[in-house]
């Protein structure tokens, strides 16, 4: 009896080492598979990017326009510009303390309260201790920057009321596009580049009525508008004639660059905004080249952007980064 019950269990323990390896061997293809799609991907973007079906030999190189940001100023501040270790908060308080060391240029992400007012937040996944729902029940994870975000299970789209009566993280001012515009106004080296979540010819109409509203027209001088497509470019500039402009290299589609160039030089628009993942990319120096600058999103340690500044780039978006440390670049 003792006999045939260790028999059996020696089967056993055979059929699941057995088991054990067809399913690591079916996780190794399954990996295998995974890559070699990714592979293909990158391929097939990579022969996008660079098609030369635009023709840009003719084209003339942009020379910078005098006195301009982009000559000014090296950072963008990712979200308003981080703060006590935090990221994404678009709070007051992170704009003041980027502005105290030097920086001048934001990147505040917008979108719209449930009651339809705009607000200044990345998004309504985003657990910003705005609600009773603690950090320990968000999904949190590290980003490609190194950094922890911490996102909703589901995401809680707030009142306007209610979003602006909540501290960011429970110690920091929230921001609406009324503050973000009285903020240009008191500070008047400032210049924001909002990040529109939601739809950006809403959003922009909103943006330029608010200023209007202030008797603050003149500072939509100071608001750098990102372009995610080409076709955006034209329907924004009827709402306001924006003096600045940037594109996103990696959000417009067809994603090449000489069509890029083309349009950049077409439209006097003087910066590039790049994904870090494209940094090495051959591509950007063909930009470069025609005197287009380009910033790099996102980059957080000193060590990286000295990397960024030999290979040409004049600047980033970052959390950290600030102005009055430069010479720790150079």
């Amino acid at each position: 009896m003792k006999k045939n019950k260790l028999k059996i269990s020696l089967i056993l323990l055979f059929l699941i080492c057995i088991g054990a390896v067809f399913v690591k061997r079916g996780d190794q293809i399954y990996e295998y598979t995974l890559s070699l799609r990714k592979d293909f991907a990158r391929q097939r973007e990579y022969k996008r990017m660079h098609n030369e079906d635009v023709d840009i030999s003719s084209l003339k190189p942009l020379v910078d326009e005098k006195d301009a940001w982009y000559t000014k100023y090296h950072y963008i501040c990712h979200g308003g510009g981080g703060i006590d270790g935090k990221s994404y908060s678009n709070s007051l308080e992170g704009m003041e303390l980027a502005y105290s060391k030097g920086n001048r240029v934001y990147d505040s992400d917008m979108t719209f309260t449930k009651d339809g007012v705009l607000i200044l937040r990345h998004s309504w996944s985003d657990n910003l201790e705005q609600t009773d729902i603690p950090m320990e029940k968000s999904y949190s994870f590290v980003d490609q920057n190194g950094h922890t975000q911490h996102l909703l299970k589901e995401k809680v789209v707030m009142s306007y009321k209610n979003f602006m009566s909540n501290k960011i993280y429970k110690e920091f001012t929230p921001m609406d596009c009324k503050a973000a515009i009285n903020f240009l106004n008191t500070h008047k080296d400032a210049y924001i580049a909002p990040d529109m979540k939601d739809d950006p010819v809403l959003s922009y109409t909103y943006l330029v009525e608010e200023a209007k509203r202030q008797n603050a027209i003149e500072t939509l001088d100071r608001i750098i508008v990102n372009i995610y497509e080409y076709a955006l470019y034209d329907k924004i500039l009827k709402i306001y004639p924006f003096k600045n402009v940037t594109i996103r290299q990696h959000y417009v589609h067809p994603n090449n660059y000489n069509e890029l160039i083309a349009f950049c030089i077409k439209n006097n628009i003087h910066v590039v905004n790049v994904s870090s993942k494209y940094a090495y990319d051959e591509g950007i120096k063909q930009i470069q080249s025609k005197g287009i600058r380009v910033f790099i999103a996102v980059a957080d340690y000193i060590s990286d952007m000295k990397e960024y500044k030999k290979l040409g780039f004049s600047g980033a978006v970052t959390n950290w980064l600030t102005e009055d440390k430069w010479n720790l670049i150079e």
